[in-house]
């Protein structure tokens, strides 16, 4: 089991050298020992950075195309039904809504889209009819008609 990490030693590793050796050295609570510390600092400044890269390596190495053996893929038709999706704007689930777009996607192709609309000071009523307006936008739309024309 590793060693538990020190917070002090965290905390003095955001500390530039002269800050960390003024706080914790002779004049501070004398912890500061010069043959370990820069190495410590420098462990707990990169040391997300290094066990990123470490788990990284290590998935690399544990994938089926790396040991030999590979699963097979298989793709899989989607149907051709056709789904609207909206998109609302706001900078958090709180905060007002900023704007709406929309995509038109045919199985797995986007067959057509909308720009967001800025809806600031619309109120609920215009929004609703904004939304209404999208989808009878894409209600006739030339491909979706011919999609479906041709699938009845």
């Amino acid at each position: 089991m590793s060693r538990p990490s020190q917070e002090k030693c965290r905390l003095c590793s955001k500390l530039s050298v002269t800050e960390a050796k003024l706080k914790h050295g002779v004049e501070g609570d004398r912890c500061w020992d010069d043959e370990r510390c820069h190495n410590r600092r420098s462990y707990y400044r990169h040391r997300g950075v290094r066990n990123y890269n470490r788990k990284q390596h290590r998935r690399a190495e544990r994938s089926p195309e790396q040991l030999g053996t590979s699963a097979a893929i298989l793709s899989i038709p989607a149907p051709a039904a056709p789904a609207a999706i909206a998109h609302f704007y706001r900078e958090t689930k709180d905060s007002p809504l900023h704007a709406i777009g929309a995509e038109l996607w045919m199985g797995n192709h986007r067959v057509a889209k909308i720009e967001p609309v800025h809806c600031l000071g619309l109120a609920e009523t215009q929004v609703r009819m904004l939304l209404v307006r999208i989808l009878e936008g894409f209600s006739s739309h030339k491909t979706l008609s011919q999609i479906l024309q041709h699938s009845r």
